[in-house]
């Protein structure tokens, strides 16, 4: 028998089911905003991260290399042009001996790593002036200037630096060559700063320019008996205007039978002044050495 609810109790049952219902939608919304917080909790959260690992540290920087002194030899092969210096009575002339001899110099020169710029390379005619203006303007060089003698014993040869006549006291002369540290020698302001009387170049020069011709002597009495043992002082007219260390070179002489001679003294002449500025490069390392521990 089928039974049939009040409308009392159908109107309860509504109620009760909507409740229900209700309390299960909060429910479930409750637990997906719990959810939602947790994971958006979870995604703030500050990440812990490891400890770097400690940097090695930095190389030290490379020690910086020594820079040498000297690395430019300008050679004057004197005379050229319509000058043709001491002629002998064979027809040798001068301009043409000592353009070979500085040919042959500079082959050796540069052997030993030396850059070397000629102040003529053919039968040009430069100026004392135009010689001394090229040296001027080169940083950390030496000059050379070679030539050929209308007498003497042949076969030897000599090394000249300036001197200045009537060389004032406290000038860096000779008698002062000693210490190493006189190379590095100082002079006085000029009355312009920055300014040097170009016929006064070589002053400042003096003692190093002794030096440099102490040592190629040196070597040329060895390579040619009968060369004297010390080098010779005299004011060629060339070395005068040079603001650097600078020697003449004289070979003797034009007085031979025939150039062959002379040709024959071109290597040894140039071992020999190849070797005087490798010794006069060292001497200036040391003084550089011995001034920077004193400062």
């Amino acid at each position: 028998m089928r039974r049939t609810l009040s409308p009392l109790t159908l109107l309860i049952f509504v109620a009760a089911t909507l409740s229900f219902a209700t309390k299960s939608s909060s429910a479930a919304k409750s637990s997906s905003a719990a959810k939602s917080s947790a994971a958006s909790t979870w995604q703030v959260a500050p990440q812990t991260q490891a400890p770097a690992a400690p940097q090695a540290p930095a190389a030290a920087p490379a020690a910086p290399q020594a820079i040498s002194p000297l690395s430019v030899i300008v050679l004057d092969p004197a005379h050229g042009g319509s000058d043709s210096g001491a002629r002998g009575p064979s027809g040798v002339l001068e301009s043409e001996v000592v353009l070979d001899f500085a040919r042959v110099i500079r082959v050796a020169l540069e052997a030993q790593g030396f850059r070397v710029i000629l102040t003529r390379e053919g039968n040009q005619g430069p100026s004392f002036d135009d010689r001394s203006t090229l040296i001027n303007s080169v940083a950390g060089a030496v000059f050379i200037s070679l030539h050929v003698s209308s007498t003497g014993p042949v076969g030897t040869a000599r090394a000249y630096s300036y001197v200045f006549p009537n060389q004032a006291p406290g000038d860096p002369a000779d008698t002062a060559l000693t210490p190493k540290t006189q190379l590095f020698a100082s002079v006085s302001a000029p009355r312009h700063p920055g300014l040097v009387e170009w016929n006064l170049a070589q002053k400042a020069f003096v003692a190093r320019s002794q030096k440099l011709a102490q040592l190629a002597q040196i070597q040329l009495a060895q390579k040619f008996q009968g060369s004297p043992d010390l080098p010779l002082k005299a004011p060629v007219r060339q070395l005068r205007t040079i603001a650097a260390p600078a020697i003449a070179i004289e070979v003797s002489s034009v007085a031979v039978p025939n150039a062959q001679k002379l040709a024959q003294m071109s290597q040894p002449l140039a071992d020999s002044v190849a070797r005087a500025v490798v010794d006069f490069r060292v001497s200036l390392r040391g003084a550089a050495a011995d001034s920077a521990e004193a400062h």
